[in-house]
């Protein structure tokens, strides 16, 4: 069993959870205008205001302690996840997109919030650790299956798997389990 989370981890995780969320949001959301009217352009509607609606829940969790300021506003946990992200918005193709969306993305949350419930505390951590649970579950309802996979869409899947497999996911290895747990 892990320790828990420290303040200063705590914060750190919550902006960069609260990042990931927001900037996913505005991939979704760019990905549904270019879109027009179709079925995927409803799904990544759908998707970025849920994404949004996570970041309102994860603003509450913020840590206000002066001696966390640092961390109050929301930031990647890694100036490369930027770069990784402005690249996967850079992608172009409905299926594609689709595929990197269902099969990468939603999944590399899903398993940050999952990876908070295994290792958040209840002594310390009891609200981050609910509203991990409650936001993979809101993530999860309802969604769809796997994407229909070309051999472009699952390429391209593979390679922004492998691309955030560099920068440690959209949220951060390192702060979802800190490496003093090891």
């Amino acid at each position: 069993m892990s320790p828990g989370y420290s303040a200063v981890q705590t914060a750190q995780l919550v902006s960069a959870l609260r990042w990931a969320c927001g900037r996913l949001s505005e991939i979704f959301e760019a990905w549904a205008t270019d879109a027009g009217a179709t079925a995927f352009a409803v799904e990544m509607t759908v998707l970025s205001r849920r994404l949004a609606a996570h970041r309102d829940v994860l603003d509450g969790l913020q840590p206000d302690s002066e001696r966390l300021a640092a961390w109050r506003q929301a930031t990647p946990a890694d100036a490369s996840v930027t770069g990784a992200l402005d690249e996967i918005a850079a992608i172009r193709g409905t299926t594609e997109r689709l595929a990197v969306a269902r099969d990468v993305l939603v999944p590399q949350l899903l398993g940050a919030y999952r990876d908070i419930g295994d290792h958040a505390a209840p002594h310390c951590d009891a609200a981050l650790a609910t509203a991990a649970d409650s936001l993979s579950h809101d993530l999860d309802r309802d969604r769809p299956g796997d994407a229909a996979h070309t051999p472009e869409s699952s390429e391209a899947a593979a390679a922004v798997e492998r691309r955030l497999a560099t920068v440690g996911g959209v949220v951060g290895r390192s702060l979802l389990r800190p490496a003093a747990w090891a």
